[in-house]
């Protein structure tokens, strides 16, 4: 099984911890969104990250290939079986790639951190912006529906959790921290989904990479 992407960015991450937390070998192939190799479209349409192969199967997209794994692989549950919070899990992912892609990723973690790489200026003002009109209307979202203690849907770190943490895994390589005072329920829920080992696993490695730059 072959992943294709950069670890850094939170789509990647959320297939690479389903693929560990189910126990799945497999190998990732460093793909970077602005310089994909040639015939990169045969694996990914789109010549987006993560694409997946599997054997004779190629898959792109996170969430396809999360769901794929999820059906093909069930022996470490990720979703709930229950219909109901299972269609809860796929909002919070859905709401980790739309949303949260654009507060925490685009808005923050590209222009803080994927510029510097690039050799490239931050637009602080498009920064600041951000933090002022979308991060507090996410905070506040993500405060009213976050559980006392546990995970979103459970005991267990699921697909959701993995989602949000993620996205929120690369606000804080770009300085940002939901403030505790504000947000106590969120802040110490994201607390717990980093302290997860799958989520140490990946930091440790994404410190690696960040500390060469």
């Amino acid at each position: 099984m072959k992943v294709y992407g950069a670890t850094l960015s939170p789509m990647v991450r959320k297939v690479v911890v389903a693929l560990e937390m189910k126990g799945l070998d497999f190998e990732l192939d460093p793909v970077i969104p602005f310089n994909t190799p040639e015939g990169f479209e045969k694996v990914s349409p789109l010549k987006k990250i993560p694409a997946l192969q599997d054997g004779d199967i190629t898959l792109a997209d996170s969430t396809v290939i999360c769901e794929y794994l999820e059906d093909r692989y069930p022996e470490v549950a990720l979703y709930p079986a229950d219909p109901v919070l299972k269609a809860k899990a796929r909002w919070f992912e859905e709401y980790a790639d739309t949303v949260l892609m654009k507060v925490t990723a685009e808005g923050l973690f590209f222009e803080r951190v994927v510029k510097k790489m690039m050799g490239m200026e931050t637009d602080e003002d498009k920064v600041q912006k951000n933090l002022k009109d979308s991060m507090p209307k996410t905070l506040n979202y993500l405060e009213s529906v976050t559980p006392v203690e546990g995970f979103l849907l459970g005991e267990s770190l699921m697909m959701a959790d993995i989602s949000i943490g993620s996205a929120f895994i690369n606000a804080g390589y770009a300085g940002f921290e939901p403030d505790p005072s504000e947000y106590p329920g969120f802040a110490a829920y994201l607390q717990r989904v980093k302290a997860h080992p799958a989520f140490q696993k990946r930091m440790k490695e994404d410190a690696k990479f960040l500390n060469r730059q």
